[in-house]
């Protein structure tokens, strides 16, 4: 009788500073058990993983047979201590690796394997029947090279070889769900998030993504019966904050309207999760605004941009909805109260600093409730990632960290395993230079500090009732402290745009060398190098809140198109919103003109501010105090990954009116 094959699938991820509640459930290799387990029976006996230690542990003391590995960007170089170390204790073993940031080109996947030397196969697209075919091929024992399976790649010497690519359908079939048949549960346990796909695949083919390059163009769907049945199963054992849907357009299919009700349904009979990370359908569709309504609270309407100029999308490919088309959709998403996202990218090709600015300004001024601006990240298997991009548009590349992906880990005979994550991201092209990304990094910061988390978002919605643009708010404070104003924030700004240099590496082998360094190893490890914009939001906060409240109000007031007693009427509440961080008030009240929140584009023409006055209280929320306690206690934790993960947001700093009056929808124009 033939022995049971022992498997382990690693989906690991940096545990140094993080609890499992800012873990993703290890779906990709739960979907792979659980394909394998149906398909392969008794005759497998297969384990998950997350965190490197336990895995380490169990590699050495139950030593299997076949080793697995998920591939990511944010776990790369995890991947390569802890695979070197398996090859080492497991001379033997069949070990495979799959994942999206897989390269086409010939001469990076070589480069791949020969640096990831502990592989033997690396999976290429989907990963359940490949594998599962594999471990076949291997347990039949006769290793012949002809037998491989489709989607398999591997490197002899100097060569890579391929095997034929599998036809992608667009039903995807008999793909059991791990977590129905409870491979998952230990890891819902933990409270671990709960991930979900119900398609997997893109149609557009962005040349900064790698989505719909890796899918052929093809959204593939997943059992709609099973995609309901998995979201109540989690329901019922997950008390998670937090969801996230992986579909890279959900929304696109009629049936996700279901889907989000059921997601709903949990919500409302259980209380959670709080939020639910769903990436819209890309170019905003009815459909989109029904499932908005109803999840409601618990997500953010990405409507995608990346960029506004005509010339820049036609080189990444991109086609996006109209500038009037957008509005509608804007207006619509707030008549439902919904807070609306989107994101921009520098620099794309053909980008300029003006044309980005103009870009944000317009954002900004239908209103988008959150902007993201993202530093062009060049990631395998994407378009612009390959040699021929790279050389049309002069890309200068550099590399930093991936904040938080960092740790030691331990093997049971005590050797130290030490990894960390890097990215590499575009600094210059023929249009845009690494000067301008860095007036863009200091611009950007403001943006985030003052408009997405809130901070001075009621103010500058009142300045753009008046035509001036928060852009001009923060392009002229900049100018402002450059010519030697407001030399409380000089400091500041200094000190932001050093670490801003600082945290840029020339090449792979200057990052490799700086954080062989054990001192710097140990600053990294201590979360000394946390992303720039939270970092200096809460010094801001901490330091500066009284500095950047003169020179916000001074911008505005030499505008001159806000009249001054409104203008300082509504600064008076705007600065209340976000006292000190280490404030503790009680209810605190203000006192404004009882028609002051009334003000919007249809009032304003005729509007005074009234001489009779109303009181309104702030007080701090259970939220608050909470996050200014982790913040206090953050020391040796990534609050990057904190935030992004438990549904908190810096904006929770915010207090609150105890007549729950939405200070965040203040001035804003009519919807």
């Amino acid at each position: 009788m033939r022995s049971v094959t022992k498997i382990m699938l690693a989906d690991l991820a940096h545990t140094h500073s993080v609890s499992d509640r800012s873990l993703p459930t290890p779906l990709s290799i739960g979907y792979i058990k659980a394909y394998a387990v149906d398909a392969l029976g008794d005759s497998v006996d297969i384990r998950l993983f997350k965190h490197p230690e336990r895995f380490l542990a169990a590699i050495e003391q139950e030593r299997p047979d076949i080793v697995g590995f998920a591939n990511y960007g944010w776990n790369e170089n995890l991947n390569l201590v802890v695979g070197r170390h398996v090859r080492r204790i497991l001379p033997d073993a069949l070990i495979v690796a799959g994942g999206p940031n897989i390269d086409t080109a010939e001469d990076r996947r070589h480069a791949f394997l020969k640096q990831h030397d502990y592989i033997d196969y690396l999976i290429v697209d989907g990963g359940e029947e490949p594998f599962t075919e594999l471990v076949h091929w291997h347990r039949e024992g006769s290793r012949d090279i002809a037998e491989l399976p489709s989607n398999v790649v591997w490197r002899d010497g100097d060569r890579v070889h391929q095997t034929p690519e599998r036809p992608l359908k667009k039903i995807i079939e008999h793909l059991p769900s791990p977590y129905l048949m409870g491979y998952l549960d230990e890891f819902l346990a933990a409270g671990m998030i709960p991930l979900f796909e119900t398609n997997r695949g893109c149609p557009f083919r962005c040349t900064f993504c790698a989505w719909g390059s890796a899918s052929k163009d093809l959204v593939r769907r997943i059992d709609f019966d099973q995609a309901l049945a998995e979201i109540a199963y989690v329901g019922e054992r997950s008390d998670a904050a937090n969801w996230i849907i992986c579909d890279a357009n959900f929304g696109i299919l009629p049936r996700d309207i279901e889907i989000a009700k059921a997601i709903r349904k949990v919500k409302d009979e259980r209380g959670y999760p709080n939020k639910c990370h769903v990436w819209l359908a890309k170019n905003v569709t009815e459909r989109n605004l029904v499932i908005g309504e109803i999840l409601s609270e618990m997500v953010q309407p990405v409507m995608a941009i990346q960029s506004l100029d005509n010339e820049v999308l036609k080189h990444i490919k991109r086609d996006n909805i109209s500038t009037d088309t957008y509005a509608q959709y804007q207006k619509k998403f707030h008549r439902i109260g919904s807070r609306t996202y989107s994101d921009l990218i520098v620099p794309l090709p053909a980008e300029t600093i003006e044309t980005h600015l103009s870009g944000l300004r317009t954002l900004l001024e239908l209103g988008v409730d959150i902007v993201q601006n993202h530093n062009m990240r060049l990631l395998a298997g994407a378009e612009t990632n390959s040699q021929e991009t790279r050389d049309r548009f002069k890309f200068r590349t550099r590399y930093r960290l991936i904040h938080g992906d960092a740790g030691i880990y331990r093997t049971p005979s005590g050797a130290a395993l030490k990894a960390f994550e890097y990215e590499e991201s575009l600094r210059s092209t023929d249009t845009m230079s690494e000067a301008d990304l860095f007036y863009l990094r200091k611009l950007h910061f403001l943006v985030d500090f003052c408009w997405n988390i809130e901070v001075y978002k009621p103010l500058l919605s009142l300045g753009l009732l008046y035509g001036v643009s928060p852009v001009d708010v923060f392009t002229r404070l900049l100018e402002s402290v450059e010519n030697g104003e407001h030399k409380e924030l000089a400091a500041f700004f200094a000190d932001f745009h050093r670490k801003s240099e600082t945290e840029w590496f020339d090449s792979e082998r200057d990052i490799l060398d700086y954080f062989a360094d054990e001192a710097n190893f140990n600053r990294l490890l201590n979360q000394e190098f946390e992303k720039l914009n939270i970092q200096y939001s809460v010094i801001a906060l901490r330091d500066y809140k009284a500095a950047f409240d003169r020179a916000i109000g001074d911008v505005l007031t030499r505008a001159g198109a806000v009249p001054a007693d409104v203008l300082a009427e509504a600064a008076k509440v705007t600065f209340a919103l976000f006292p000190p961080l280490e404030d503790e008030p009680g209810e605190k009240p203000i006192e404004i003109p009882s028609n002051l929140l009334t003000l919007d584009d249809v009032t304003m023409g005729k509007f005074r501010p009234a001489a009779d006055k109303k009181t309104i209280y702030l007080k701090e929320t259970n939220a608050r105090k909470h996050l200014r306690q982790t913040i206090s206690s953050a020391h040796g934790t990534t609050l990057s990954k904190i935030l992004n993960t438990q549904a908190f947001s810096l904006r929770d700093l915010k207090l609150a009116s105890t007549d729950s009056y939405r200070f965040d929808q203040a001035f804003r124009r009519a919807v």
